[in-house]
C-alpha cells in the first residue's frame, strides 16, 4: 500500500511513514484544539508539491474568515487557494437533502478538481441522545467506496467522540484523538492514535503545540524505535575541567558516552561544577549548556566573578549556551529539542543544568524514569558526554516526589558535592560511583575553578 505522508513534523514518526492512499482517517477532538489548523497545513504542503486538496466544511466556519486565520500560519499561500486547495461549502446541500446531498456534492467536486486529498471539517457524528446516527454510517460508508474508487486520502474532522464500537468508527482506517488537557492550572495538547490500519503506530499520548508554523508533535520518546546514529564516538576521555578530578579518576576524566549526576543542594557548586566542565570546550570538543533558570549573560557574568572563561570559549564558537524551558513545554518537547540541538552542534560536552526543568512538565511524576534513561541512551550512542545537576529539593518540588535512588542509578557516574565550605575548609565531592572505571579516592577536596 502506498503511503502519504502527512508533512506534518512528528506526525509521520509516530505513524511510521504517514497514512495510506485511499484510507479514511477521522480525527476527533474539542473545538480549538488545532484540527482545522491541521488539515490546512497538510492541504497548503501538499500543494507546494502540486499534489490538489478538495476541503469540504460542513458546520465549520466560513471560508473567508478561515483563510483570514491562516494568513497568520507561515504554511499558508493565498496562490495555492482555488488552484491547488478548492473550499466548497456543503451546509445547503446538508440542511436541504441530508449526508446523501454531501456525497453527490463530494463524487462532482472529486471529479472536477482531481484532487488527491480530500477533508470534510465539520462532521457532526452524534444524536443529541449521544448515539450515532443511521445517515452518518451510510455516509462513512459511501464516503469510503468513493475515496477508494477515486485513489483518495480522506480526512474526517469532527468535535464528537464516537465509541470505539460504533459501525463507522469500526469501518474507518484510522482514528486520531486530539485533547487539551488540563491538570490544574497547567495544560497540554495531546494526541492518540487510537485505530491506525495496515501500520503499527508509536503507542499511547503524544503532546504536540500549534506555532505560527503550525502543530508540531512530539512522538514519547521512550516509545520511539531506537535508530542509529551515524557519527563517529571517539575513544579518548574528556577531561571534567579540574585537574585535581581527573588525577583521581583512573581514567584521567569521564569516559567516551559517559553521563553523570551531579547532586547537591542549592549552593553547593553544581552550576560552578557544570561551567568549569563546560568551559573545557574546544572545537574539536564543541560544548552545549542548558540551563533552566540563569541566562547565558547571568552565567557569563558568574564565570567571571570565578576565573572560568566562559565569555572567550563562547566568543570562539567552542561553547554554545542555551534555555531549555519555555513556560508550559512538554516533557517531550524539550527532549526532541535537546536532542535536536546536540545534533546541529555535534555535541561532545553537555551540561543540563538542572533536572527538576524538565520534572517541572506533567508527565515527569508518571514516565520520568523511562524519559531520562532514553535520553542517556541517546546522549551514549552519539559518544556524548553528559552532565546533569540535581538539587533533590527543587526536583521534589518540581516532580511532586521525592528523588527516588533509582534514578540516579541511570547515570554512570555519581557525584555528591558539600554544602558551601565552612571555617575555610575546602568543599568537598563525594565520588559515590564510577561505572566501568574507579576512582582512587572517594572523597576528594576540590576548588571550584579550572587549573
Amino acid at each position: 500500500m502506498k503511503r502519504v505522508p502527512t508533512t506534518i513534523p512528528g506526525l509521520d514518526d509516530i505513524l511510521f511513514g504517514g497514512l495510506f492512499e485511499g484510507g479514511v482517517y477521522i480525527l476527533e477532538g474539542p473545538p480549538g484544539v488545532g484540527k482545522t489548523t491541521l488539515a490546512n497545513q497538510m492541504a497548503y504542503a501538499h500543494a507546494r508539491r502540486g499534489v490538489k486538496t478538495l476541503y469540504v466544511t460542513m458546520l465549520a466556519e466560513s471560508h473567508a474568515r478561515m483563510l483570514q486565520h491562516m494568513e497568520g500560519q507561515s504554511f499558508f499561500r493565498r496562490q495555492s487557494v482555488s488552484a491547488e486547495v478548492f473550499y466548497v461549502s456543503g451546509y445547503r446541500d446538508f440542511e436541504q437533502d441530508g449526508l446523501k446531498a454531501v456525497i453527490e456534492l463530494v463524487r462532482g467536486e472529486l471529479a472536477r478538481s482531481k484532487a488527491s486529498l480530500l477533508i470534510v471539517d465539520g462532521l457532526v457524528v452524534e444524536n443529541s441522545n449521544g448515539s450515532m446516527s443511521e445517515g452518518v454510517r451510510r455516509f462513512v460508508h459511501e464516503l469510503q467506496s468513493l475515496v477508494t474508487a477515486m485513489t483518495c486520502t480522506c480526512l474526517l474532522l469532527t468535535s464528537g467522540r464516537g465509541s470505539m464500537h460504533s459501525a463507522e468508527q469500526t469501518m474507518v482506517d484510522g482514528i486520531f484523538a486530539f485533547e487539551d488537557h488540563v491538570s490544574r492550572w497547567r495544560s497540554e495538547r495531546r494526541l492518540q492514535v487510537r485505530k491506525f490500519r495496515g501500520s503499527e503506530v508509536v503507542r499511547g499520548f503524544h503532546t504536540f503545540c500549534i506555532t505560527p508554523d503550525g502543530l508540531k508533535f512530539f512522538p514519547r520518546l521512550e516509545s520511539l524505535p531506537v535508530q542509529p546514529v551515524e557519527r563517529e564516538v571517539p575513544e579518548n576521555t574528556v577531561s571534567t575541567g579540574m585537574p585535581a578530578l581527573d588525577r583521581v579518576l583512573h581514567a584521567g576524566g569521564f569516559l567516551p558516552g559517559s553521563n553523570s549526576a551531579v547532586v547537591g543542594n542549592s549552593g553547593s557548586g553544581k552550576t560552578t561544577f557544570g561551567l568549569v566542565f563546560s568551559a573545557a570546550s574546544t572545537l574539536a570538543e564543541p560544548g552545549l549548556y542548558v540551563a533552566y533558570t540563569e541566562s547565558s549573560t547571568d552565567l557569563e557574568r558568574l564565570g567571571g566573578q570565578l576565573g572560568v572563561p566562559i565569555g572567550a570559549v563562547i566568543e570562539s564558537g567552542a561553547l554554545t549556551i542555551e534555555s531549555l524551558s519555555h513556560q508550559d513545554d512538554s516533557l517531550d518537547e524539550m527532549g526532541h529539542r535537546l536532542l535536536r540541538m546536540v545534533d546541529e552542534l555535534k555535541v561532545r560536552r553537555l551540561v543540563v543544568d538542572g533536572l527538576a526543568g524538565m520534572a517541572d512538565t506533567l508527565a515527569f511524576p508518571e514516565r520520568g524514569y523511562r524519559f531520562v534513561g532514553r535520553l542517556l541512551a541517546e546522549f551514549k550512542k552519539r559518544g556524548i558526554v553528559s552532565l546533569f545537576t540535581i538539587d533533590p529539593a527543587a526536583l521534589s518540588i518540581a516532580a511532586g516526589t521525592s528523588l527516588a535512588p533509582g534514578v540516579l542509578g541511570l547515570f554512570d557516574n555519581v557525584l555528591e558535592l558539600s554544602d558551601a565550605e565552612r571555617d575555610g575548609e575546602a568543599r568537598v565531592m563525594h565520588v559515590r560511583k564510577v561505572r566501568a572505571s574507579r576512582a582512587s579516592d572517594l572523597r576528594v577536596n576540590i576548588a571550584l575553578q579550572p587549573g
